[in-house]
């Protein structure tokens, strides 16, 4: 059972609305199972409980429906009537015993409906939640980088220790003792320069603020993990009552097939008017 007003809102949250249109699409698809059941020749093919004073529509059928009964509903005014498909013939029926019944029949469907909806403002408020402490990560993590210009002195001056240290080397091999001796202090010195060089690249790499920030997004990430806790429950009732509404949607779409199949027997339906 499909069901569209002329009032319908439309959801905030992105989570929200993929997770309605999901349960709600279970009760689409729990209907239309109905509806292949029952068929027979001859049998309804779709049909709507058109609301008075422009009070909305409950329809099954085919995207094409919709477009048909807009247009008998100007021919048929502000009057409640339920309209039926049946091959290829409209009709409307008007007795009020029957559109009682076919209202009694999806009611709880409706009561069901309405649940669903105030599960989905609480998911769209635990959402918007996460939305905001995601925007807090992000802004959190643009500090967590670290110091580019510090890091690529400290590179070039290694560069150059390492440049010497490599001639160095090179002058040892062919030195002769006394000199070999001033080439390995000079070796050392630049061993102890290149360790504090490694040490200093080590701290740009790491400094103060980031550590802090680093702090930060792991304390963000756990209020997250705390808040999509509520959302993981209200998922699993969402699914429970989407199963619910499946079963439900299958009990009154037959109730209604047969209220409409007696109905016609009875001579209260009328060809629908032409838009």
């Amino acid at each position: 059972m499909v069901q569209q007003t002329s009032n319908a809102r439309r959801r905030a949250a992105p989570l929200n609305r993929i997770l309605a249109g999901l349960y709600l699409g279970l009760a689409l698809v729990g209907s239309t199972h109905a509806a292949q059941a029952v068929q027979q020749p001859g049998a309804v093919d779709s049909y709507a409980l058109v609301g008075a004073n422009e009070r909305g529509m409950t329809i099954t059928g085919e995207a094409d429906d919709w477009r048909r009964l807009k247009a008998v509903r100007k021919q048929m005014g502000d009057r409640e009537f339920l309209w039926v498909r049946e091959g290829g013939k409209a009709w409307v029926i008007q007795d009020e015993a029957t559109l009682a019944n076919v209202r009694a029949a999806w009611e709880p469907v409706e009561r069901l409906g309405k649940q669903m909806d105030t599960y989905g403002r609480e998911m769209d408020r635990h959402g918007k939640a996460m939305d905001a402490l995601g925007r807090e990560m992000d802004r959190t993590a643009g500090k967590v980088r670290p110091d580019e210009r510090r890091i690529r002195d400290i590179e070039r001056r290694m560069s150059r220790v390492g440049r010497e240290m490599e001639q160095v080397g090179r002058d040892m091999a062919r030195a002769d003792a006394g000199e070999r001796v001033r080439l390995q202090g000079r070796m050392a010195e630049l061993q102890g320069d290149m360790s504090r060089l490694g040490a200093e690249i080590g701290a740009a790499a790491q400094s103060d603020a980031q550590r802090d920030a680093e702090r930060s997004m792991r304390q963000v990430s756990l209020r997250m993990d705390e808040a999509g806790k509520p959302m993981d429950e209200l998922g699993k009732r969402m699914g429970a009552l989407g199963k619910q509404m499946d079963q439900e949607s299958k009990r009154a779409d037959k109730a209604v097939r047969a209220l409409i199949r007696d109905a016609m027997a009875r001579g209260l339906a009328m060809p629908a008017p032409q838009g």
